[in-house]
């Protein structure tokens, strides 16, 4: 007899160590999940049954054995409800948001153990209650048949998950099942044992609790090797709590296992959200917070796939609270067997990026513009510099060949009356003629390389002035130059414009006017340069300027200086140039 009691005691005190060990080792490293406090809670049952247990074996009175049943009740009264519920939260099932259900799950529960602490008063759940002999009420079967229920019920939620399930998912419910068919069928046998003197165990045997700790070693089995309760280890040492990335680990069901603290600082939904919530719910609250995009509903779609086994990445762009921009990724999870566990799915802060982006964008589109106006710019200044050039070799292409051919008709006309009188004067004439030709082929092409005129090249305006009157000379034009200018050192670009006005006014006098007598007059100070030109010709009643007039004001425009042409009609042309040097640097 002393063997079987100390074989008892050893069961029990088994049950009662293990499942403490197992309260200690899950409180310590398992994860904060309501399915967690739902396991748990089963270990707390199983220690408070087998302990008071023991207390029960060692009593030695009718009060001390009822009180220690009362406390061994706790823990049998509550398992079944207590095991419904660990199923209901493993499941996901969404009799969960119905609090009043699961109060009312636990009711009959604790009507039941009220029932047995007032067994005194009406005996419904011991009819008798000795030291030898317990005779159970109707209120005892009530409980168990209860109870049963409630291991069905959850045996069966865990086989219709099952076949929803794949891989290690299956696995561990298969498991599941299993280790909780052992604890029902050892208590099936011990009330058979009890109640009708069945024999299958010796007298007074209770393996239920025994058995729940063999269950339990099962449980633990499931969690290491198949990830129970959370889809860590696999996932949770892939997440850094001070990673700059917003991390969100999703199981195989859909439901939020984890995050890091970057995701509840970047999401101020995140304070609302708890392990275990659909992840519907986070991509609702996306979907309504973003820019509704193509790819945002891809990756929402693909977040919201159960069997999504791909990975994907796109950007995102929130509106609100703060306007930000992501670039999300969704990492599948497989284990050793290449079964899908769950996603990681990683929120990278990109606005910094797409603001500097978006600035490159608006910088190479400014100097795009930047570029079109520099072009066109570029094409004007290319116009106006060919326009300007080509006004400049007409007009000295008109000035060089205007002056020479001028030159060239009075000479041969010259040549035309003497060459029957006076063959050595027609002689003299054609040379020179042919000088003043050579003279104005080399001016051409001197205009053509844009140089200075010949006669100012090595000269100053003074002597190239002088130069070109004696070119006149032949024609028998009688020209007068005085002057004023030892004093002032005239700038070349001035003496480029005087030495060009007095070409054209000497030609225009001799071409237009058929003057005989022309007055040159150069004044210069250090304020102005004063130019007058005079001549005796036919006079211009309708002055209206041609090229040759036109070009000359041009010039002297474009030096800052002012030209005025006159006549009184019916005598002679003059022609008055001022150029200021005060502004002169």
């Amino acid at each position: 007899m002393s063997f079987y009691f100390d074989l008892k005691i050893l069961f029990q005190s088994t049950s009662v160590l293990l499942a403490l060990f197992m309260i200690i080792l899950f409180v310590s490293k398992g994860k904060k999940t309501p399915l967690l406090y739902s396991y748990l809670w089963c270990q707390v049952i199983v220690f408070i049954w087998s302990s008071s247990h023991i207390f029960f074996l060692f009593s030695t009175n009718l009060k001390t054995r009822f009180i220690t049943t009362c406390f061994e009740y706790i823990a049998i009264v509550f398992i079944g409800p207590s095991w419904l519920l660990f199923c209901l939260i493993y499941t996901y099932s969404k009799i969960l948001k119905k609090r009043k259900l699961i109060y009312l799950m636990f009711l009959p529960s604790v009507l039941v153990y009220i029932l047995l602490l007032t067994n005194k008063y009406h005996h419904k759940f011991y009819y008798d209650f000795t030291m030898t002999e317990l005779v159970y009420g109707p209120v005892f079967w009530f409980h168990v048949s209860s109870s049963y229920l409630y291991a069905l019920i959850g045996t069966i939620i865990l086989i219709r998950h099952s076949i929803k399930t794949i891989g290690y998912a299956r696995k561990r419910t298969f498991m599941f099942i299993f280790a909780t068919i052992i604890p029902i069928l050892a208590n099936f046998f011990y009330v058979l044992n009890s109640t009708i003197g069945l024999n299958i165990l010796p007298q007074g045997y209770d393996l239920t609790p025994v058995s729940f700790s063999l269950s339990l070693l099962l449980f633990s089995v499931a969690m290491y090797k198949y990830r129970f309760l959370n889809i860590v280890p696999i996932a949770y040492r892939k997440i850094v709590s001070n990673l700059s990335e917003s991390i969100i680990v999703v199981d195989s069901f859909n439901k939020i296992d984890n995050y890091n603290e970057s995701f509840l600082k970047t999401f101020p939904v995140a304070e609302n959200i708890n392990t275990y919530d659909d992840i519907k719910n986070f991509t609702h609250y996306l979907k309504s917070n973003c820019a509704p995009t193509a790819e945002l509903e891809r990756i929402i779609n693909t977040i919201n796939d159960e069997k999504s086994t791909n990975y994907e990445y796109g950007d995102i762009d929130m509106l609100s609270p703060d306007k930000k921009s992501f670039r999300v990724s969704i990492q599948p999870l497989f284990g050793k067997k290449q079964d899908f566990l769950g996603r990681i799915i990683h929120f990278n802060d990109v606005t910094e990026y797409k603001e500097l982006l978006d600035e490159v964008k608006e910088k190479n589109a400014e100097l795009t513009a930047m570029n079109q106006q520099l072009s066109e710019y570029a094409a004007t200044v290319e116009e106006l510099s060919i326009a300007r050039e080509r006004n400049r070799f007409a007009r000295d292409v008109h000035d060089t060949l205007g002056h020479s051919m001028t030159l060239l008709i009075s000479l041969l006309e010259v040549c035309n009356i003497t060459c029957k009188k006076d063959a050595e004067k027609t002689q003299e004439k054609i040379a020179q003629a042919l000088k003043v030709a050579r003279e104005g082929l080399k001016e051409l092409r001197r205009s053509i390389k844009g140089l200075v005129p010949e006669n100012l090249k090595n000269s100053d305006i003074l002597s190239s002035i002088k130069s070109l009157i004696d070119d006149f000379k032949p024609s028998g034009i009688n020209i007068d130059f005085s002057h004023d200018v030892e004093k002032v050192n005239i700038d070349p670009r001035f003496s480029s414009v005087i030495f060009r006005t007095c070409q054209e006014a000497l030609t225009n006098s001799l071409r237009h006017g058929k003057a005989k007598n022309v007055t040159i007059i150069l004044r210069a100070n250090p304020k102005k340069i004063e130019l007058f030109i005079f001549d005796d010709g036919i006079g211009c009643p309708d002055l209206k300027k041609g090229f040759g007039l036109t070009s000359m004001t041009q010039r002297v425009k474009d030096i800052g200086g002012n030209i005025v042409f006159g006549s009184d009609g019916e005598s002679g042309f003059n022609v008055k140039l001022v150029i200021p040097l005060d502004h002169v640097d």
